[in-house]
């Protein structure tokens, strides 16, 4: 009998260890990145799950960091149906209390020709059928800032069970939409926009209702769902539907191309790593649920 792996309590624990690896970074004055802690979310979450419910395959490349190129992931049911993620990583920085490299210029036209004023123009802009999501990256010293505000916006109430100061707060979420409507090159702290924690994506208990499917796709889908939803209510973005975005939170068997090239291993990297650099991509990951027994 297939048992899914408790994806509530692990993005839980990933985010509680973000926020002690950010903190002491910062507190012994070490430089850590958002490509290096993505790195070892994604190392983390694989050695966790080994054999135990989830596979995760990864490739990065360089490329050229005017761009600020974003990560691709795939949430996979373990057959054909997955739900593609674009997602653009920021860390919280201590001495400023703000994402400093939140608002990044887009300053070059993409390998595909297409230009846009600033990195989250692009993230909307791609329509690659991916939805955007931007991740952040926090410390302890997230919990000084005042966030209320921003967040009384945002339709969930329980939190499952753990206040604003919450290590779980490590790993946060927003949508693109809220980072668009934000007073663009100012609103950068915690408080500006509305964000969630990023288990909510995957932990139906942040939310009023519930999907009726459980797969690792779905249940992504219904948070990114909810998250948007909270971004959509008001100015000219409320006249817009996903549909009209590019994207859709169903799952779908319509994967991208840099899903198949991932899948073939070596021998395509060259022709990965090109389509990687078309769709301005830094990384890309496949996270699938596998068959398992029960324990």
């Amino acid at each position: 009998m297939k048992t899914r792996p408790n994806f509530c309590r692990s993005f839980q624990e990933e985010a509680s260890r973000v926020w002690s690896d950010m903190s002491d970074a910062a507190g012994f004055d070490i430089a850590r990145g958002e490509e290096t802690t993505t790195e070892h979310l994604l190392l983390r979450l694989a050695r966790k799950h080994h054999g135990r419910g989830l596979t995760i395959k990864t490739f990065t490349k360089d490329v050229e960091r005017d761009n600020g190129a974003d990560w691709g992931f795939w949430f996979g049911n373990g057959h054909k149906l997955g739900l593609a993620v674009r997602v653009q990583a920021k860390r919280l920085y201590r001495k400023s209390g703000r994402y400093d490299q939140l608002y990044h210029a887009f300053s070059k036209p993409s390998k595909s020709g297409q230009t846009w004023a600033n990195q989250c123009e692009a993230m909307l802009g791609w329509r690659d059928g991916a939805v955007p999501l931007y991740i952040f990256y926090n410390d302890d010293s997230f919990w000084a800032n005042q966030f209320w505000s921003a967040h009384r916006r945002v339709s969930w109430y329980s939190w499952c069970g753990f206040p604003f100061s919450s290590p779980k707060w490590g790993i946060s979420a927003a949508s693109a939409l809220s980072i668009k409507s934000a007073n663009w090159g100012k609103d950068n702290r915690p408080g500006d926009f509305p964000m969630i924690p990023w288990h909510c994506l995957v932990c139906p208990c942040c939310w009023d209702d519930r999907p009726s499917d459980t797969s690792l796709p779905s249940l992504i889908g219904h948070g990114l769902r909810q998250l948007y939803s909270s971004s959509m209510d008001d100015g000219e973005e409320a006249l817009a539907t996903p549909a009209d975005l590019g994207f859709s939170f169903e799952p779908t068997d319509n994967a991208p191309n840099w899903v198949g090239l991932l899948r073939e291993g070596v021998e395509a990297e060259g022709a990965l790593g090109e389509e990687m650099a078309r769709l301005n991509l830094r990384g890309v990951a496949i996270i699938d649920e596998t068959e398992r027994l029960d324990e």
